[in-house]
């Protein structure tokens, strides 16, 4: 029934992404009101990406060992829609609300590398498409961010509601999701994560990623902050941010075709230089109009990074670690890259101002995308040769060159 397969996984990455949507959106409003200091918020609303650092990782290899992945996946759906409500028992007490975030964050922050990792496998078994799959996630995020902010707007107590509500659907819709099994299950030898990074393209890859990541993690922390400084209306910022959700949509649609086309090579090279000029728009001429083009331009930042990624490692990585390459490839991309810019970003903007900071960012977009076609041109990484060649280790199993 593949129709059906379609159906259930569209819809349920749509309640995904309408979940991320309604909660890490306004959550830091909901803070807001609740009389907590903007201090405080910034540590409430980042603890889910420090708790990835470790938790993604464990959830990865747990959805590798397990009979199957859609057993851990099926777990952290309704733990999510459960945990969620400890947040507004915790009141407005820092540590209480503290450590209920990181709670929610344990079992929230696994569920979308979950699903690429079941979802690619079934695409790579022809059951679906993983780019149209994913593109209904954008399509839900965007849905939900104009009907949340209306609702919000006028009770943002009721955030908890559809964040739980939407994850129950989640858990509910996952129990039709076709079964993929952990590869490791049952098996006598287990395969460390350290055999991941044997890949040397996949090691190239990661790099380029956590340096134009780092970049993003700055861009959504202080973006708003900056263009409010620069002139910039609330009602424009809005504007941009759905333009930028809707951006990603051709590069979803047809991924598989430019990922044939063109090979990642050339893909993520094109995204490092769309990176460097959104952050030169902002260093050298934020106007209204050039804040909206940047959005415009968003497509071919994040999402282009987040497809390779999660395409590159459903093909390359061996079976046994699929559901860990994704969960390395979303620590990342947001993890990491979010803490980085935040935190450094922040001490930088502290000396230095805005301005200077995406002259950097222009400069490190620059240099970071320069770095990566030398290498790749220099040890033939990512080469048609290379791309489509494994070893055999010693214990039998296919490993990436």
């Amino acid at each position: 029934m593949p129709n059906k397969n379609v159906f259930i996984l569209a819809l349920f990455y749509a309640f995904i992404y309408m979940s991320t949507g309604s909660f890490s959106s306004y959550i830091g409003v909901y803070f807001t009101e609740a009389g907590i200091g903007n201090t405080e918020i910034g540590i409430l609303t980042s603890i889910g990406a420090v708790v990835g650092l470790v938790a993604q990782p464990l959830w990865g290899l747990a959805g590798d060992r397990s009979r199957t992945k859609n057993r851990i996946l099926m777990l952290c759906t309704l733990l999510s829609a459960l945990t969620v409500w400890l947040v507004p028992w915790a009141g407005t007490a820092f540590i209480p609300a503290l450590l209920a975030m990181a709670l929610f964050s344990v079992f929230q922050i696994a569920i979308n590398p979950l699903s690429d990792a079941i979802t690619l496998e079934l695409s790579s078994k022809g059951v679906v498409r993983f780019s149209s799959i994913r593109t209904f996630g954008s399509v839900g995020y965007a849905f939900i961010s104009v009907a949340a902010g209306w609702l919000f707007a006028r009770h943002i107590d009721t955030i908890f509601l559809v964040t739980s509500v939407i994850m129950m659907a989640c858990f509910f819709l996952s129990l039709g999701i076709p079964t993929v099994a952990g590869h490791q299950s049952g098996s006598s030898k287990r395969v460390k994560l350290t055999e991941i990074f044997r890949s040397r393209q996949l090691v190239v890859l990661y790099i380029y990623t956590l340096v134009l990541s780092t970049t993003m993690g700055f861009l959504w922390a202080f973006q708003a902050i900056y263009s409010k400084e620069q002139g910039i209306s609330m009602e424009v910022i809005g504007i941009g941010l759905a333009i930028g959700s809707f951006s990603q949509f051709p590069f979803m649609i047809f991924f598989q075709k430019f990922y044939n086309r063109f090979g990642i090579r050339r893909i993520l090279l094109f995204s490092g230089f769309i990176h460097t000029l959104r952050w030169c728009l902002y260093a050298f001429a934020l106007t209204p109009f050039t804040y909206i083009l940047s959005w415009v331009l968003h497509g071919g930042t994040y999402i282009l990074f987040y497809m390779c990624l999660a395409e590159y490692v459903n093909k390359h990585v061996v079976k046994e670690l699929r559901a860990t390459g994704q969960m390395l490839n979303s620590m990342i991309q947001l993890s990491v890259g979010k803490i980085i810019g935040g935190m450094l970003g922040g001490l930088y903007v502290a000396q230095f101002g805005f301005h200077s900071a995406f002259l950097l960012l222009a400069g490190i977009g620059l240099v970071s995308t320069a770095g990566f076609y030398t290498v790749s041109r220099m040890f033939q990484v990512f080469s048609d040769k290379l791309e489509g060649r494994v070893l055999e280790n010693v214990n039998g199993m296919r490993i990436p060159d």
